[in-house]
Formats: structure tokens, C-alpha cells, sequence
């Protein structure tokens, strides 16, 4: 399939993604649609995250789905709410114009009773986490019984939350001829489980993009530091990159929280989430992130899998993963559709032997890097308060004119070189002696 136009999809479709100035499809589409539009059994599609991989399974489905009846006959599962929530979008996106076809998208933290009334409606394809539509069915809001597609998207990420329970009493509701596509960025033992337990209708399986080559256009670094010299590092890399947009993972909650604290005293631009954080202020953070409104997004890895920004330049691992698997979805948030992306991960010296082991199962050539010199982290630090200041708003009216006046009679004597080389004079001995 060269071009979306060529394809058998529903015209609508097609002129929705032109809108979008989509109108090539990525090699993940161009292999997985033409095979989803005719093939009648199971799917398995192995591909990097970032490779179109949405509209791969979502553009067969709703072209698949009759639209003169309000069953339900698509499922799409996905393991986090931010993900559940931005599949809904682009699904939602790729519906608009098709006359009766409606999509939902289900999951914690909003009203169960509001979600239900919109399923109540007639909803034909339903984006959902696992809980939540659980939930859904054992108060009998959901009849799965005319299903006719079941998509697992991120299934790896599925089992590693120990969805299987719930993944198992979805499918015990659903109509038994169903078709089921499976997405996986790896491909683990416990994935080959679940194609074993639930795939073996004609079985098909694509591999779009191999992790070699997705992981040739990320730039991979890795930096030996101490304790001491971590956050001073992860400083200094933050002004290097400071016009660009960037993501931060941390291994815990309670990490996400206490270096967004760090951060935001040190005025860095930044926003935090992971699963504590109330729904309504996750999509608060999110849409700054996606707005450019703040450049830097502290995540844990569940919290990060609903991240599908375009242009996220550099990803941090300030704590290193505990899996292969783990840091291909952590690298893979940049280096979105063939962009180069840059992925740094702070190491101890006790956790270099894993990090490497890491690199070596991934086929990974990653170079190290040196530990800033404190000079380097002070000058960082001092650029990075300079564009502060560059950005700070005029002080208007919270000083009266007479005090405003006292001064710029004091200050009124120095050039502006002078003014310049005095404000940052200060500001570095003030860095030095705390």
C-alpha cells in the first residue's frame, strides 16, 4: 500500500487523515491495514512505539464496523488511562463524517455513571483499560455478545500491570468468533503466552520494524555518577537542552514527586504524573506538555504510556529500567515516525553491569559520557537562570513608583555590561556558598 487513497478504507477515513496531512502511510501501516481489511482471523503486529501503530489497527476497525447498528462490535484495550483517553481521540478523529459510528473511550477516574449513559446511547467500538470494563460488565452496562474485533494494544505493557484476570473475564463475555489483534512493541515470553492462550484463528504476524533499526535514530548516552553528582548532572543536561521538549522517567511515584520538587525550585520548566495523581490533574499537566507550556514531563513508566508527543527531543532515564523491554518504551517516547531523538541514562557504578546488559539484549551501541566539572554544572545552572530572568514578566504594579524610583537611582549609575556582569557576579556566589 503506497498511499492511504489506494487502500480499501472508508473514504471518510481517508479524508480525515489528508486533513491531518497524513497521506503516506508509515511502514507499520502500509504492511498491518491492507492485511486487517481482509483478513478474517487473528493479527499479531510487532512494531517500535512511534510508528503510526494507532491508525495501523484503528483505520480497518472502524472501516470494518456497521454503522446502521449501535452494538457494540470493536474493543480496544489498552493499560493506562492516558492512553485509553488519547486512543479515544484519534479513533473519535478518524470516525468524524461517518453518519451512526461512535466511539467511546472507558476507563478510571471519571463518573462511572456518565460513561455508562454514553455506552447506553449505542456505542459500536469501545477503547477501554481492563478495570474499568470490568467493572462495566458485571454491572451489565456492556454486552459483549456481537463483538467482532478485540484489539490488545500495548499488550506487553498490559501483562507487566497484571491485567490477565480481567483480561480473561473481558473475553469469557465476548462472542467466541471474534478476530483479535494483538500490538506489542517486544515481544516477552509472557506475550507469547497470551498469543498461545488467545490467537490461533488463521494466525498472521507482521513484524514492521525491527528495535535495530528503530534504535538507530535514537542517539543512546549513558553517564557513570555518583549520588552526589546526579542531580547537578541532570542539571547541566537540562540546560544543554533547554529549547527542547523532554521526558524524565523515574522508577517510582514518590521519585517523580521529589524531582519535580527539586526541579521546580530551581524554576525549571516541568510537570509531573504518575497513577496517585487525581485524573482531572493529569490531563491538566498533559495538555501544558502537549501546549509547550512546560518542556519538561517527570513520569513514571505506567504514567508515560499515554505520551504521544511529536516532537520530544530527548528522554532521561534518571533511574535506570529493570527491563530490556522497559527501556525500549522509555527510549522509544522520542524518535516519533523516523525523527532522531536522543536517550541519556544516569547510572551508578553498581548498576553499569545491568545497564550494559540492557544495551547489549537490544543490540544498542550507546557511548558514555563525562560527569559535568562543577564550573560546567555552575554555568548551566547560570544559563538557565538567565533565560528565566530573559522570560520573566514586568513587575508592574506590586512596587509603588517611589521605590521603583530608589532603584534605578541606585542601579542607574552602571552600564549595561556592567549591570550584566554585577546581576551574574551575584547570582554565581550566591550558587557557590549555598
Amino acid at each position: 500500500m503506497k498511499s492511504f487513497s489506494s487502500s480499501q478504507l472508508n473514504k471518510k477515513i481517508v479524508d480525515n487523515l489528508h486533513h491531518k496531512g497524513i497521506t503516506i502511510p508509515s511502514k507499520m501501516q502500509a504492511q498491518t491495514i491492507p492485511l486487517l481489511l481482509k483478513h478474517e482471523g487473528d493479527f499479531v503486529g510487532q512494531s517500535a512505539t512511534g510508528t503510526g501503530k494507532t491508525y495501523a489497527f484503528g483505520a480497518p476497525l472502524l472501516s470494518l464496523i456497521d454503522n446502521s447498528t449501535g452494538k457494540t462490535q470493536g474493543i480496544v484495550l489498552v493499560p493506562t488511562r492516558e492512553l485509553c483517553e488519547q486512543v479515544g481521540n484519534e479513533l473519535s478523529f478518524l470516525a468524524e463524517g461517518i453518519e451512526g459510528l461512535k466511539v467511546n473511550a472507558i476507563y478510571g477516574g471519571m463518573s462511572l455513571k456518565s460513561q455508562a449513559k454514553e455506552i447506553s446511547n449505542g456505542t459500536q467500538v469501545l477503547v477501554a483499560t481492563p478495570g474499568r470494563m470490568v467493572d462495566l460488565i458485571e454491572r451489565k452496562v456492556i454486552d459483549l455478545s456481537t463483538v467482532k474485533y478485540v484489539v490488545f494494544d500495548e499488550a506487553d505493557e498490559m501483562l507487566l500491570k497484571g491485567y490477565q484476570t480481567d483480561i480473561d473475564k473481558i473475553l469469557s463475555t465476548a462472542n467466541r468468533h471474534y478476530s483479535t489483534w494483538l500490538f506489542s512493541a517486544t515481544m516477552p515470553v509472557e506475550i507469547k503466552g497470551l498469543i498461545k492462550k488467545y490467537l490461533n484463528k488463521e494466525l498472521i504476524q507482521v513484524r514492521a520494524e525491527s528495535e535495530e533499526k528503530q534504535n538507530q535514530m535514537i542517539e543512546h548516552r549513558y553517564m557513570l555518577v555518583s549520588p552526589e553528582e546526579k542531580s547537578g548532572a541532570l542539571i547541566n543536561s537540562l540546560s544543554e537542552w533547554s529549547d527542547k521538549k523532554g521526558i524524565i522517567f523515574c522508577r517510582t511515584k514518590s521519585g517523580v514527586q521529589k524531582l519535580y520538587k527539586q526541579l521546580s525550585a530551581k524554576k525549571i520548566s516541568c510537570g509531573a504524573i504518575h497513577g496517585d495523581l487525581p485524573q482531572g490533574l493529569r490531563n491538566k499537566v498533559m495538555d501544558q506538555y502537549r501546549e509547550g507550556n512546560i518542556s519538561i514531563l517527570i513520569a513514571t513508566d505506567v504514567a508515560s504510556r499515554g505520551v504521544d508527543i511529536p516532537d520530544v527531543s530527548f528522554v532521561i532515564q534518571y533511574h535506570i529500567p529493570d527491563t530490556s523491554e522497559a527501556y525500549t518504551h522509555r527510549s522509544g517516547r522520542t524518535s516519533r515516525i523516523g525523527n532522531a531523538g536522543i536517550c541519556l541514562s544516569f547510572a551508578f557504578e553498581e548498576e553499569k553491569i545491568k545497564l550494559l546488559e540492557i544495551f547489549d539484549t537490544l543490540n544498542i551501541k550507546a557511548h558514555q559520557v563525562e560527569v559535568p566539572s562543577a564550573k560546567d554544572q555552575l554555568v548551566s545552572k547560570a544559563m538557565i537562570w538567565a533565560k528565566k530572568v530573559s522570560k520573566e514578566k514586568p513587575i508592574g504594579n506590586k512596587l509603588d513608583a517611589i521605590t521603583k524610583n530608589e532603584f534605578k537611582n541606585i542601579l542607574s549609575h552602571l552600564s549595561k555590561d556592567e549591570l550584566l556582569e554585577k546581576l551574574l557576579a551575584t547570582y554565581l556566589r550566591e550558587e557557590q556558598d549555598r
